[in-house]
């Protein structure tokens, strides 16, 4: 009877583990199921067409500006601080008086020797005016004049050291901060102030020996900034240095932009693209297209929907990504001209995903935009 007993329980956890173990089964093939029949998510997304543009090649550079005309303002002379006639930041005109030193010991012995100029003068005239050989030699007359003449350097030098004391802008400009006060005792060569014309900037900037041939006087350049954001300053290459660095192949090119309303200072970097003169047939997207990981750029192509499919999906495609224009891209390798983008809405996708597409208009190319 044991053995009954126990065949019976066999029997029993047999049916209890069989019957969970088919309603796990059963479970997970509804389950299975569900998320087969499951309708896929549409995503909804903007596209814009991929298509084919004429551009220059452009060689990028990073430049460093300065003025044309810009110094620290220095006295040539020592002395006190007399008076000050401007103030931090003024706009000033050349020949404007900045600082007076004080000059009352040289205008002292101005008049001193302006005395004694006048009586040299007179003694010069006086022994003149009497006949030579009669009564005085000719080597008296002679030293007279000489006496004179040196009277009379003595006061054009004691002048120009009085005129030194006046220190004046030397050019058109704006002024910096003011370094010295009223009273203070300056050396010679101690700035007073800093004066920059900013109408006119150079911009200063490396290239590629490679490109030598081509980067001339007179080529066009653009210059871009982050301090005016959206505007481009267009202006050319005034010279190249005569030889190329040694330590990094490169050679150090000027340029001339133009400056009108100062929204660049001396001293700032700026983007600089010289347009060279050859020019080349270029597939361009909307920069908002490209989507930028530690593996490489990539676009989400969109795919014709497949047969009984009522949208369209995408796929992932590396794309090497060329020069930059505003809000345009050029793509090297990976697109071709006429494949559709997605330009909005790349977060939510993944190869194969389905799409509902609002095509946007590609954006129109920025004549003004600087390439980067």
């Amino acid at each position: 009877m044991r053995w009954v007993r126990m065949l019976v329980m066999l029997v029993i956890a047999g049916v209890i583990f069989g019957g969970v173990y088919g309603f796990i089964m059963f479970r997970n093939k509804m389950i299975a199921e569900y998320f087969a029949n499951m309708p896929k998510p549409v995503i909804s997304v903007s596209t814009a067409t991929a298509t084919t543009d004429r551009w220059h090649t452009t060689v990028p550079a990073i430049g460093t500006l300065r003025a044309v005309n810009g110094v620290d303002v220095t006295p040539s002379v020592g002395g006190v601080v007399q008076s000050i006639s401007f103030n931090s930041g003024d706009t000033v005109k050349a020949g404007d008086v900045l600082v007076k030193l004080d000059s009352e010991i040289e205008e002292a012995n101005l008049r001193a020797a302006e005395a004694n100029f006048l009586l040299s003068e007179a003694n010069y005239k006086r022994i003149a005016s009497l006949a030579p050989g009669a009564t005085v030699s000719q080597a008296n007359i002679d030293e007279r004049l000489y006496q004179m003449e040196s009277q009379r350097a003595q006061v054009a030098a004691l002048q120009a050291q009085i005129d030194k004391k006046t220190v004046t802008a030397p050019f058109d400009g704006v002024l910096g901060i003011r370094q010295v006060d009223l009273g203070q005792y300056i050396q010679p060569g101690t700035p007073i102030v800093n004066l920059q014309n900013l109408d006119t900037l150079l911009v200063e900037f490396s290239v590629g020996q490679r490109d030598l041939n081509q980067i001339v006087p007179g080529r066009a350049i653009r210059v871009t900034s982050d301090a005016a954001p959206g505007k481009v300053f267009d202006g050319t290459i005034t010279s190249l240095e005569p030889r190329v660095d040694p330590a990094t192949g490169l050679i150090r090119v000027e340029g001339t932009i133009p400056n009108p309303d100062r929204a660049l200072r001396p001293g700032m970097f700026a983007n600089v693209s010289v347009e060279l003169a050859d020019e080349r047939e270029v597939v361009v997207v909307p920069s908002s297209a490209i989507s930028y990981n530690l593996y490489g750029d990539f676009v989400y192509v969109v795919e014709p929907a497949a047969e009984g499919a009522e949208h369209p999906t995408v796929k992932r495609v590396v794309v090497r990504v060329g020069d930059r224009r505003g809000n345009r891209v050029v793509i090297e390798e990976g697109v071709a001209a006429g494949d559709i983008v997605v330009t909005a809405g790349q977060l939510k996708l993944s190869p194969g995903m389905q799409i509902s597409v609002s095509e946007e208009p590609m954006p129109q190319p920025d004549v003004t935009a600087q390439p980067y």
